[in-house]
């Protein structure tokens, strides 16, 4: 990935759960929307994960931070 930025935060871990949980919601929230979406709903079910986060950036940031804080969390306990 280049380009890529690396960003460091501290958060206690009940923040870091937190916000782990509300990336979650949001994320299912979006990607229940946008599976049946006209947009996305011919493409084959193999594929259409790949091509939601293609189209939406902010969903494969979401997927990103969401296995950072969950192996932080892990390493935590």
């Amino acid at each position: 990935m280049e380009n890529a930025l690396n960003i460091n935060a501290k958060l206690t871990p009940v923040e870091a759960q937190a916000l782990l949980a509300n990336l979650r919601e949001q994320y299912r929230l979006s990607f229940n929307e946008l599976w049946y979406a006209d947009q996305f709903r011919l493409i084959p079910d193999g594929l259409r994960h790949g091509s939601i986060l293609a189209h939406c950036p902010v969903m494969a940031a979401q997927k990103h931070l969401i296995g950072a804080l969950s192996l932080c969390l892990k390493k935590a306990k």
